[in-house]
């Protein structure tokens, strides 16, 4: 009797891995045979895993569906093996974009949707593609349309990432019926979510006002009856108070005259006596009504710890010059008087990620900021931007920065830090216009 062969696995440098939408295409280079679970490994997370019982030829081929990615670092060799033995070189995913060819946009949940200081913000819940970064946008009220601040993916412990988001809303996005807004992801056609604000109907508005306005009257009108009869306590209790206040100026009258004769007694001199009384009866009034000077807002500084750094932004971290912050890609800058014109934006900064020098684009509401100047000063750069020559006044609730240079230090230095960093900043600063331009 002949003991069964037992399978022949290929030799890795003999095969060709393809990627291919959906799926890893495996190009046998030789003749063998495989028995067992052939798994696809990302950083030792399993993706694919399919059972094979079958021999093959040279030329022929096996598609290995791959319907998720997780998120890991990048870049990443996906390792093919029948248990621990590899079957084939690894296939290198470079980017983001080797992801979304390989496995699309995957499924894509927005939940948590709240508008706070201005700003909607939410969450992305991403499944299948936990690596790329939804590109989104907003449709105010069917018409405006609005790009969306995606902070990097986060992984959860449950499988796929969730990203937060924000988006700024103005004054002028609520009409007369309220607000809608619809938030979309570019590749789906129809919107993840909708936050509405509704106005109350007028005539229900009417008959809460008429409600209201007879509680008012009945409780006036308690209180009246409530006033008189304290009025009356009042005025006994305050006769009685001054019988008593009458009594004291007397006798503290009294005593005064008592040491005044025996001033003149001892022949000092009264008018000293009289200046000292005036200084301490001066001494004990406070000043009359002082007219305060209200002082034109030229400009204003933000320190790097203000709420006004409001997305983008990582926790404020600290080294021997001070307190400073990195920003994503892209962050969120709320300007503290958005009802005065500005003439110009600052900001202080540290480094920029993977350059010498940073390149950072400003985007204040709907108008582009042009940077004049970035001048290098104590080991800090201070970009300066200022609005489109020619404009109008320029108001606006918050600057969008965007930065043409971010890296991550795990994948450029091979560090534990995963997050995407473009630059770090100390503080920024607003500059207004006095020209007399109001608000808008």
């Amino acid at each position: 009797m002949t003991a069964p062969s037992s399978p022949t696995l290929p030799h890795p440098s003999l095969q060709r891995v393809t990627a291919l939408p959906r799926f890893l295409r495996l190009t046998f280079g030789e003749a063998c045979s495989i028995a067992g679970d052939i798994e696809v490994l990302a950083r030792g997370i399993p993706i694919s895993s399919l059972k094979v019982e079958q021999s093959f030829e040279p030329g022929q081929f096996l598609d290995l569906p791959v319907n998720s990615f997780p998120n890991v670092q990048l870049p990443v060799n996906l390792c093919i093996c029948v248990g621990e033995e590899e079957i084939a070189a690894p296939l290198l995913i470079k980017s983001s974009e080797d992801v979304m060819a390989l496995v699309g946009q995957g499924e894509i949940e927005a939940r948590d949707l709240s508008l706070e200081a201005g700003l909607l913000r939410g969450t992305l819940h991403l499944n299948g593609n936990a690596v790329s970064v939804p590109n989104a946008f907003i449709r105010t009220n069917g018409v405006v349309i609005r790009s969306v601040v995606v902070e990097p993916p986060v992984g959860k412990d449950t499988g796929g990432a969730y990203c937060r988001f924000a988006v700024p809303i103005r004054p002028s996005d609520f009409v007369e019926s309220g607000l809608s807004v619809d938030l979309h992801v570019s590749g789906i056609d129809h919107p993840l979510a909708n936050f509405t604000y509704a106005r109350v109907d007028p005539s229900a508005e009417a008959s809460r006002l008429l409600k209201l306005e007879e509680e008012l009257r009945q409780a006036q009108k308690k209180i009246s009856i409530q006033t008189e009869m304290l009025s009356g306590s009042f005025q006994r209790r305050l006769a009685l108070q001054q019988e008593r206040v009458d009594a004291f100026i007397e006798y503290a009258t009294s005593i005064l005259l008592d040491n005044v004769a025996n001033a003149f007694e001892q022949k000092s001199d009264p008018a000293s006596f009289l200046l000292a009384l005036s200084e301490a009866r001066a001494n004990t009034l406070g000043p009359t009504a002082a007219k305060v000077a209200v002082k034109a807002i030229d400009e204003v500084e933000i320190d790097v710890d203000s709420e006004n750094f409001a997305f983008g932004w990582y926790d404020v971290e600290q080294n021997d010059k001070g307190p400073f912050r990195w920003m994503s890609q892209t962050g969120l800058l709320n300007n503290p008087y958005p009802h005065l014109p500005l003439a110009k934006v600052d900001l202080v900064i540290t480094r920029a990620y993977g350059a010498e020098e940073p390149l950072v684009r400003a985007v204040v509401d709907d108008v582009e900021f042009t940077a004049i100047t970035t001048s290098r000063t104590d080991q800090a750069f201070n970009v300066s931007w200022v609005p489109p020559q020619n404009s109008s006044a320029v108001f606006g609730q918050s600057v969008r920065l965007e930065s043409f240079h971010a890296g991550s230090p795990a994948t450029s230095e091979g560090t534990n830090d995963t997050r995407i960093l473009a630059i770090a900043a100390t503080k920024a600063k607003f500059y207004y216009r006095q020209d007399g331009a109001g608000a808008q």
